[in-house]
């Protein structure tokens, strides 16, 4: 019998549930491990289950399935007025199918709906599937003067637990 993969045409992105953080957060550790392929240990940055529960709860994540099973996520919060990219993860092996792409599509779609204006993240600015893929996508670097007081904020936050693992910086789109 032959095994087909789900096609991308298969990906549903939809509110996610708060009992399904389990399943989200080994998203998150197995999309954290790749790092490790770069030489970066984001160990210390590990996925809370209960904070995923959380944010679901508040209605702030989005799940992507493919062929009815998990395969990413997105948490969106709102950080000086703006929709904030908080986490996005895709599982590895689904990994350069799209899905990340269409997470943003949604995020976008909601954000706009919502009514803002602008959507922020922090990154890796080196890290192939960090920077140079949000770019890719219509994110610029903001500078710190551009970044409000509660994304410096988080930037602050970061230089001293992630930061000393590669450069971070912001970057917004327009919505």
């Amino acid at each position: 019998m032959t095994q087909t993969r789900p096609r991308a045409d298969d990906l549903l992105i939809r509110p996610a549930h708060p009992d399904e953080a389990v399943a989200l957060a080994a998203i998150e550790d197995a999309a954290a491990a790749q790092f490790a392929r770069i030489g970066m240990d984001l160990g210390a940055a590990a996925s809370d289950p209960a904070a995923i529960a959380a944010r679901a709860a508040e209605g702030a994540v989005l799940a992507a399935s493919l062929g009815g099973r998990l395969t990413g996520f997105a948490i969106v919060t709102v950080v000086d007025g703006n929709a904030h990219l908080a986490e996005l993860d895709v599982a590895p092996d689904v990994q350069r199918r799209g899905i990340g792409r269409r997470l943003i599509e949604a995020v976008t779609d909601r954000a706009r709906a919502a009514g803002r204006h602008r959507l922020t993240l922090t990154t890796f600015r080196d890290v192939p599937w960090n920077g140079p893929w949000y770019r890719r996508l219509g994110f610029t670097e903001l500078a710190p003067a551009a970044q409000g007081p509660a994304l410096r904020q988080i930037r602050q936050d970061e230089a001293r637990r992630i930061d000393p693992l590669g450069p971070r910086i912001a970057m917004a789109r327009p919505l």
